[in-house]
């Protein structure tokens, strides 16, 4: 294996020299010694020991990512978190907990034995031990995607209650106006606030509020089908969900084929969290999408900021805006006519017809002729 001794001895410098170039420090240095140095890592091909250099500067270049769910959404905004960390130098640790709030802590204490430099953390849900451990932490942490008001701290979030504002809006615009949800457990920031989104935009076109068309579920794949069925087998079911979970969407797809409807003819569908698979869907899925990729390059990019910095600075929110993207599980609203007012309407117009003959029969005009 190559060393500092090689390098210094092609390039004809002492190791300090070569290890001031390795560290960016080019103070009092001339372009051709510096040139030299440079010349002989190229040709030896020689790559610092990042453990020596871990030790000698109490920092291991690697940030944690502690997510609750590698859903569609994460597996998307990981990679943007490992693009920003590769450009900036740091490598990248991920642990996931799997629906399991429990695990979070134990993710939490195991990126910390491991000494990572920072924290990027979003979590399945609140806790008061994950709190605490935070909050003692000594390395710089920031929250993706999730908001926690008992820890303060940089965060990098969407707006969400804005987001689920423009799905209900898009259905109201179509005509619906009896709009069941669908969520997991109120255990997090985001689930809150999607569904103060669908309350809000109900409140904004002066809509009744039915808790009854509000369903939530315990956390994890599959769980939603069920609570489906208990809204479409319901005499007044609803005539649109909006479903605020891309799992939760698939369920209610499921349910809906269960029930032996269609989307959108009997019931009209919008979820939220886009993915690749969205448009590819019969029909294709009307979704909130949020720009996955960019969140995870700012969450790492302020992280990387604050591991920087040599002053404390005042914890910062950045907030990205989401986007209806407008497929066709959605349709505009056509009512249907109930058995009584069919019955009504036939016998209006028998009766009419019947009038219309006896006035022909009398006029002496044959109504086969006309």
């Amino acid at each position: 294996m190559t060393t500092i001794d090689d390098v210094a001895k092609l390039a004809g410098v002492s190791k300090s020299s070569v290890s001031r170039v390795i560290n960016g420090n080019f103070q009092y240095m001339s372009e051709e010694m510096r040139g030299k140095i440079e010349q002989a890592i190229k040709e030896l091909d020689y790559r610092p020991n990042s453990l020596a250099q871990s030790l000698k500067k109490k920092e291991t270049k690697v940030i944690g990512l502690v997510v609750g769910d590698l859903n569609s959404f994460w597996s998307v905004a990981l990679r943007g978190v490992q693009e920003e960390c590769m450009r900036s130098g740091y490598g990248l640790m991920v642990s996931e907990s799997a629906w399991d709030p429990e695990k979070d802590l134990e993710n939490i204490h195991m990126m910390k034995s491991k000494r990572v430099d920072g924290l990027i953390v979003s979590p399945i849900r609140q806790h008061k031990q994950v709190d605490e451990l935070l909050t003692s932490l000594d390395i710089p942490y920031v929250f993706a995607d999730s908001t926690w008001d008992e820890v303060v701290s940089d965060q990098v979030v969407t707006n969400t209650v804005a987001g689920a504002v423009e799905a209900m809006e898009h259905l109201i615009q179509l005509g619906h106006t009896r709009i069941g949800t669908i969520l997991f457990t109120l255990e997090n920031s985001v689930r809150r606030e999607r569904l103060e989104g669908y309350k809000e935009a109900l409140r904004k076109h002066g809509l009744p509020l039915d808790e009854s068309l509000i369903k939530i579920c315990k956390a994890g794949k599959g769980t939603g089908v069920e609570a489906v069925l208990e809204l479409l087998n319901r005499p007044d079911r609803p005539t649109a969900i909006f479903s605020t979970n891309m799992h939760l969407t698939l369920d209610v797809l499921k349910g809906v084929r269960q029930a032996g409807l269609d989307v959108p003819g009997d019931i009209s569908v919008v979820g939220y969290d886009d993915s690749e698979w969205a448009p590819l869907l019969d029909p294709p899925l009307t979704t909130v999408a949020v720009p996955a990729f960019q969140m995870g390059v700012k969450a790492a990019s302020l992280l990387i900021q604050k591991l920087q910095s040599k002053k404390p600075k005042k914890p910062k929110k950045i907030e990205i805006m989401p986007k209806l993207i407008i497929r066709h599980s959605a349709a505009e609203l056509h009512p249907k006519q109930s058995a009584d007012e069919a019955s009504v309407v036939q016998l209006t117009d028998h009766s009419a017809a019947k009038e219309k003959t006896n006035e022909n029969h009398s006029t002496g005009i044959n109504s086969r002729k006309a």
